[in-house]
């Protein structure tokens, strides 16, 4: 039996890094608002349905998401995989 993974960050993360201000952290986004993401839309058109926001993330958000963990307002975040995805993998659902 093969041992349980860990995630890439946090892997990462003990290495040399934080002595130098180097954190090491994942943006995991969920259903976005992109060509594929239509494409797959388009396939399977109840894809959405459950979103807890009732729609698919966009660009902007991913990139502002990436824009704060590497402003100094995360400096404290490190080893963290961000779900960007409108809390789906939490459970939450739309009703």
């Amino acid at each position: 039996m093969n041992p349980p993974r860990r995630p890439r960050s946090r892997s990462a993360a003990p290495s040399p890094g934080p002595a130098k201000g180097i954190r090491c952290n994942v943006i995991a986004p969920g259903f976005i608002d992109s060509p594929m993401g239509r494409d797959a839309s388009r396939r399977r058109a109840d894809r959405a349905l459950t979103v807890p926001f009732g729609r698919q993330g966009t660009g902007w958000e991913v990139a502002y998401t990436a824009l704060f963990l590497i402003s100094n307002e995360s400096s404290y975040v490190n080893a963290h995989t961000l779900f960007l995805d409108a809390g789906h993998m939490a459970g939450i659902v739309r009703s």
